[in-house]
C-alpha cells in the first residue's frame, strides 16, 4: 500500500437495508477519502459464527449475508448476554478480525456498499460497546495489529480506537436539545456524547450550526470542533420521460403535480404540522411521504389513516390525498424529485439537511425551515417558514402550488447554491479537519 494513509472508518450504518443519512454520510466519507488516494479500512460489528479456521469464503458470506429477523426470544436472550459482559471484569482492548471479500460485489448492495482495501469485523462491536458504556461510563477500545493512521467515527459510537487519533463525527445534538423527540433512557446520550467530547481529538460537524450548539452544550473548545459540510455524490440520471413513467406507473401520482416530503417518520421531522399545513392550503396536488419508518411515528401515521378514510368525502378526488410510499431506492427518489412541483421540508431541527440539498441540486424548488441549520443550507434558495407555524407552513405550499415563476426562479438558485457544497469542496475541507490532528491526505496519493 506504499506511503498512502490508512484510515478506520465504522461500518455501523452500512448493510441497513432501508440506509440512513448518517450511511449516505459515510458512503461519502470513503469515496472523497479512496479519491484522495487513502487506503480505506472498514470496521463491521455484524454478529457472526464463523470461527478463526473457517475458511474466507464462509467468513464474506456470513459478513454480507441477509440475515433474517431472530425471534423476540433470541434477541432477548442476546441483549442479556451482551449486559453480562458489559459487566465481566476488564479484558483489555477488542481485536477485530480481517474478513477476506474474495469477489462479493459490493455495488450490487442497494444502497452500494463503500469499496475498502480491509474489511474487518469485531462480532456485535457497537451493540456490546454500548451496553460496556452505560455499565461503566467507558469507551471500548478497539486494537489493530497494523495501527490505522486514524479512526473516523460517523456518529457518537462508544468505540475508540489504540494508537491514532481518533475523530467523531456529530450531526447534531438533538437528544440533548430535543429530549422529546428521541428514545433514550436515562439520559444516555448526554452521557456518550460528554464522553466523547473528553476523548476524541477532533470533533468534525456537518454545519456551522451543529458547531456552535456542540461548543455551548459540550463546552468545546471551537478549535477542537470542525465544519466540514456534507455533499451528496449526484443521484442517478434519469430522463424526464422515463421519471414520469416511473412515478405514474409505480406510485400512482401525475408527474408535476404533488408536493414530495422526504425523511424517515420521526418526531423532529415535523410531519404532523406539515400535514395540517396540506390541509389548509388545500393546493389541489397530493402531498406524498417518501421514508421509512424512523421511531415514535404511531400520531403520524394515525392521521395519514384519518385522511386516507376520509377520501370518500372528497368523492374519491384523490388530488387532496396524503400518500405514504415508504423507503424508496436512490433511482426512485431521482423519478420523484425530477417530477415533484416542489418539495416540503419544514423539520424542527436538523444537523445538516440533506434532503434540502438533494432537491436544489437536481433544481426542484423547496419549502423547508427557518430554523437550525436549514437556512445555512439553503440560502436564498428556498421558501423559509417557522416550522411551528402551522399558518405559515401553509401561505408557504399554497404560494409554491401557484407560483410558477417563483418556482423557475427557486429552480434556477437551488442549483447555484447547491453547488457551495460539492464533493470536492467537502474534500478540501477534510483534509483541513484531518491536518488538525497531524494527518495530511495531501501525501497520501497513489505511489
Amino acid at each position: 500500500m506504499g506511503n498512502r494513509s490508512r484510515i478506520l472508518v465504522d461500518g455501523a450504518h452500512f448493510l441497513n437495508a432501508s440506509g440512513t443519512g448518517i450511511a449516505s454520510y459515510s458512503r461519502t466519507l470513503c469515496s472523497t477519502l479512496r479519491s484522495a488516494g487513502c487506503s480505506i479500512e472498514l470496521l463491521y460489528g455484524r454478529s457472526m459464527t464463523a470461527n478463526k479456521d473457517s475458511a474466507p469464503l464462509a467468513l464474506a458470506t456470513q459478513l454480507y449475508g441477509g440475515v433474517p429477523e431472530p425471534h423476540w426470544l433470541t434477541r432477548i436472550a442476546g441483549a442479556a448476554g451482551l449486559a453480562v459482559r458489559a459487566h465481566a471484569p476488564f479484558r483489555g482492548a477488542i481485536r477485530p478480525r480481517v474478513v477476506p471479500q474474495n469477489g462479493v460485489e459490493l455495488g450490487s448492495f442497494e444502497p452500494p456498499l463503500p469499496v475498502a482495501d480491509v474489511v474487518h469485523n469485531a462480532s456485535r462491536l457497537y451493540e456490546q460497546a454500548d451496553y460496556t458504556f452505560h455499565a461503566r461510563r467507558r469507551l471500548t477500545e478497539v486494537q489493530f495489529d497494523r495501527p490505522v493512521a486514524l479512526a473516523h467515527w460517523t456518529s457518537p459510537l462508544a468505540v475508540k480506537a489504540k494508537g491514532c487519533p481518533n475523530v467523531y463525527t456529530i450531526h447534531d445534538l438533538v437528544p440533548l436539545q430535543f429530549p422529546h423527540f428521541v428514545l433514550d433512557r436515562a439520559g444516555r446520550s448526554a452521557d456518550l456524547h460528554a464522553a466523547i467530547a473528553r476523548d476524541a481529538d477532533l470533533v468534525v460537524t456537518v454545519s456551522e450550526a451543529s458547531k456552535q450548539a456542540i461548543v455551548d452544550l459540550l463546552k468545546l473548545p471551537p478549535d477542537r470542533v470542525h465544519v466540514t459540510y456534507q455533499p451528496t455524490p449526484p443521484l442517478p440520471d434519469m430522463p424526464y420521460d422515463d421519471a414520469a413513467r416511473v412515478v405514474q406507473t409505480m406510485y400512482g401520482v401525475k408527474p408535476g403535480d404533488y408536493v414530495l416530503f422526504i425523511g424517515a417518520i420521526e418526531p423532529k421531522k415535523n410531519l404532523r404540522r406539515l400535514i395540517e399545513a396540506y390541509v389548509l392550503a388545500n393546493p389541489g396536488i397530493p402531498l406524498v411521504i417518501a421514508g421509512p419508518l424512523g421511531w415514535l411515528y404511531s400520531r403520524d401515521l394515525d392521521l395519514i389513516k384519518t385522511i386516507t378514510l376520509n377520501e370518500a368525502a372528497f368523492a374519491g378526488d384523490r388530488s387532496h390525498t396524503v400518500r405514504r410510499i415508504g423507503y424508496v431506492p436512490r433511482s426512485h427518489l431521482t423519478a420523484l424529485l425530477r417530477c415533484a412541483r416542489f418539495m416540503a421540508f419544514p423539520s424542527i431541527h436538523e444537523g445538516f439537511g440533506l434532503p434540502v440539498l438533494e432537491a436544489m441540486q437536481m433544481g426542484v424548488p423547496v419549502l423547508t425551515s427557518n430554523v437550525s441549520s436549514l437556512p445555512e443550507i439553503a440560502g436564498d434558495a428556498a421558501v423559509l417558514v417557522d416550522p411551528l407555524d402551522i399558518g405559515a407552513i401553509s401561505r408557504g405550499i399554497r404560494t409554491l402550488a401557484a407560483d410558477a415563476r417563483l418556482r423557475t426562479d427557486l429552480a434556477a438558485r437551488g442549483r447555484q447554491q447547491a453547488g457551495k457544497f460539492s464533493v470536492e469542496a467537502y474534500g478540501r475541507r477534510l483534509r483541513e479537519a484531518y491536518k488538525r490532528v497531524g494527518v495530511d491526505l495531501n501525501s497520501s496519493g497513489p505511489h
